[in-house]
């Protein structure tokens, strides 16, 4: 199911917003989204994860530990809310900011949306509604997406 809004969010803390300049970086920098599963290594399979390397392991792994699994994928949701929660985790910074980013200006700026629940059998967050946004150069998302950035 297709569910594109017209705003997704991105939440971050005070130290990471000052370490990445402002900018919306995925931990693993310049390396292709795909991931690769394969027989007899730790995965779970009947979550989504398909044999061999593909974008939807990338979008499986990353949604469920981007720290044990880096990609080259930013996490978004369309719910402000939720972002405003990453931001402050839970209220344990006291501040954090809140980048707006405008669906409607992905493609023209080679970005790709990955709905989390298009590929993930039960997604590790639901209620997030996770959208993983790529750039073209599995870089830094490009500022011209992002139309508002909101301390909170």
């Amino acid at each position: 199911m297709i569910h594109m809004t017209r705003y997704f969010y991105r939440g971050v803390n005070l130290d990471l917003h000052r370490r990445t300049g402002g900018k919306l970086k995925p931990k693993a920098e310049g390396e292709a989204f795909k991931r690769p599963v394969y027989y007899g290594e730790k995965a779970y399979y009947g979550d989504g994860s398909v044999f061999g390397e593909s974008e939807r392991n990338a979008v499986i792994m990353h949604q469920r530990n981007s720290s044990k699994f880096p990609a080259s994928g930013v996490s978004t949701t369309p719910i402000y809310e939720n972002a405003v929660r990453y931001a402050t985790h839970d209220g344990k910074h006291e501040s954090g900011y809140v980048y707006k980013i405008d669906s409607t200006l992905l493609e023209a700026h080679g970005v790709t949306a990955y709905f989390v629940d298009q590929h993930a059998v039960k997604p590790q967050i639901p209620e997030d509604q996770e959208v993983i946004l790529v750039a073209r150069d599995f870089g830094e998302l490009p500022d011209e997406i992002i139309v508002e950035v909101k301390e909170v």
